[in-house]
């Protein structure tokens, strides 16, 4: 097996990168503190089922690590809507594959004005294959749903990212 990737070469790839000006737009090694503030006095209202919980969860990890703010100067309400369809079917009309989709309406609004200052909706997509075994059904379809939490909770903070980026 041939390295395609040498010790000098990584030395290479990574300074290379540090010059073309990439800055994570949010996290510990953020530049930008200004966005960790900002993101530290967002509220996040509870979501209702397990798969709310999750987003919670993960947006709480990534928006405020230290937890719920006092005096939030945002609030952010999610909607959650799940979806589930076979696309995949055998010669007897049962289901091979099935595609769950989550989708989720988000809106902050200014908790000292009362306006919606962002309204934007995100959605996950993500397949697995349906087998005659129930528990390994079951195990797919809960991997699915944590997948497509994790992945809205991640559109979620990008999408707040670059909103308060964007404003002076």
């Amino acid at each position: 097996m041939t390295r395609f990737l040498t010790f000098p070469g990584l030395i290479l790839v990574l300074f290379l990168l540090s010059g073309c000006g990439f800055k994570p737009m949010y996290g510990e090694t953020s530049a930008n503190p200004a966005l960790q503030e900002t993101f530290a006095g967002i509220e996040i209202a509870p979501i209702p089922d397990r798969i709310g919980q999750v987003v919670r969860n993960h947006l709480l990890d990534r928006i405020n690590p230290y937890g719920q703010p006092s005096a939030p100067d945002y609030v952010l309400h999610i909607q959650l809507v799940q979806l589930t369809e076979g696309f995949g079917f055998r010669s007897d009309e049962s289901i091979t594959r099935e595609s769950l989709t989550l989708e989720a309406t988000f809106r902050l609004t200014d908790r000292k004005t009362g306006d919606v200052v962002l309204e934007d909706l995100v959605r996950s997509v993500h397949t697995y294959d349906v087998v005659q075994s129930d528990f390994a059904n079951f195990s797919a379809q809960t991997d699915a749903e944590t997948r497509t939490a994790l992945q809205v909770s991640e559109l979620i903070t990008a999408n707040l990212g670059m909103f308060f980026k964007s404003r002076p």
